[in-house]
């Protein structure tokens, strides 16, 4: 089965005229498995493309800084103004999903983010590049709440599974973008860089324009009744017990999330604390990278077939049992790769887990506010986490540090205690539907 040939099936129109349910949901005809399969791979591909472009930046900053006499303070405002951006904007779309299909999102999403990327390679200043950049984070706030919506949608029997393949295949653009970036630098410069990979977030949000969306809100009636619904979504979401302590356990886990603790400081403890080379930084960097794919795939195929909310916890432990023992690790380049694989599994599977769990509390009229929210509370946490673990570090050491973020794993268990599991229940061992 071809993706062209899924693209062919997605323009078919529909058998049927679609319904309006009472809930304000259109009861649209369901995705067939060609159209179920080429959303997958689209999403697929489209996350990777932006872990991709946000990962590379590491690779070119060092130029970017010579080119435009840029200080390691001006790339961290830079960085902390696109941090900011991508997480309000994130709570901003289930007000937009009652006007617009959700694939036009993600397609002008993916535009905005081609646009971005190309002011980025023309930026002649830094407060050109802070422009540029904020643009491109703009761009990329739609890919975690809409596209996790759209695919608890399409996929509402295999949801965990589909969100933690969904994971790791961005976790692979994460990756492989430090090498070819690498390879890029060799035979072009970093503005040409940022054109060619312009090229690749336009494929991807002219193809989302092809698709349908199942299970959206019904967008009939006035703008004044897209606002209403808009703030009931909110107001049902807030009010939902389980969407509220799942958010809580997103935000207090203290390392796991893109861009944080794991991509920051573990390359340089490893370099000052223990003196390693650039090329041993890397494969070991690299552990962190594969246990990040490994992990959500293995941790979303059980939580498909047991409690998910058991399952997390089991995680949340294994996450604080592998912080503590990589916090007193010594040097020694094998039990470091695989204790930093391991860690990276366990503190990385959270956040698929979690996000199963938001679909599975929310209606699918709600679902969009609820991973809006979800993502809004959970990236803007993490400053802080991200800030005191360089305190802990200037001031304490590596160990404290992590020792630290090892308790917050506990408090999620904690919060945990407290909810409820309200899928339907499905038999342990079995696999769903």
């Amino acid at each position: 089965m071809s993706f062209l040939s899924a693209v062919t099936d997605v323009l078919r129109p529909p058998a049927g005229r679609e319904a309006k349910t009472d809930t304000g949901v259109s009861a649209s005809p369901e995705p067939s498995a060609r159209e179920r399969q080429a959303m997958l791979h689209l999403s697929n591909v489209s996350h990777a493309v932006n872990h991709f472009q946000n990962q590379m930046m590491t690779m070119l900053y060092p130029y970017i800084m010579a080119d435009l006499g840029m200080t390691y303070t001006a790339v961290g405002v830079l960085s902390a103004i696109c941090s900011m951006l991508s997480s309000i904007c994130q709570g901003a779309y289930g007000f937009l999903t009652p006007f617009s299909s959700r694939c036009k999102l993600l397609g002008f999403g993916n535009l905005g983010i081609a646009l971005g990327t190309l002011m980025s390679g023309l930026a002649g200043s830094y407060p050109m590049l802070i422009v540029a950049r904020g643009v491109a984070s703009i761009g990329s706030s739609a890919q975690h709440p809409v596209g996790y919506s759209i695919l608890a949608s399409y996929f509402p029997t295999r949801r965990g599974a589909v969100m933690a393949l969904n994971t790791s295949v961005s976790n692979v653009g994460t990756l492989v973008a430090t090498p070819l970036a690498t390879a890029l630098l060799l035979v072009l410069g970093w503005r040409q860089i940022f054109f060619v990979v312009t090229v690749a977030s336009v494929l991807m949000g002219l193809v989302y324009f092809f698709f349908r969306d199942y299970g959206m809100p019904n967008r009939a009636g006035s703008g004044w009744a897209g606002l209403v619904q808009g703030f009931g979504s909110y107001r049902r979401v807030l009010k939902n017990r389980n969407m509220v302590l799942i958010a809580l356990v997103f935000m207090v886990g203290g390392a796991g999330r893109d861009g944080g603790v794991n991509q920051i400081y573990f390359a340089p403890h490893l370099a000052n604390d223990f003196g390693y080379s650039s090329v041993t930084i890397g494969i070991l960097i690299t552990a962190i990278s594969i246990g990040s794919v490994a992990g959500p795939l293995f941790f979303g195929w059980l939580s498909d077939r047991f409690s998910r909310v058991r399952m997390l916890q089991v995680s949340l432990a294994l996450s604080c049992v592998g912080t503590l023992w990589v916090a007193h690790l010594g040097p020694g380049e094998v039990m470091l790769f695989v204790s930093l694989l391991l860690y990276s599994a366990f503190t990385s599977s959270r956040g698929t887990q979690t996000q199963a769990i938001v679909a599975d509390a929310a209606s699918n009229e709600d679902r969009d506010a609820a991973f809006s929210l979800y993502f809004l509370l959970g990236f803007l946490s993490q400053p802080f986490w991200v800030l005191i673990t360089g305190y802990l570090m200037d001031n304490a050491g590596f160990a404290t540090a992590l020792t630290v973020l090892s308790v917050t794993y506990i408090v999620g268990i904690f919060v945990l205690g407290f909810m409820r599991d309200e899928r339907a229940a499905v038999t342990p061992g079995q696999c769903p539907p």
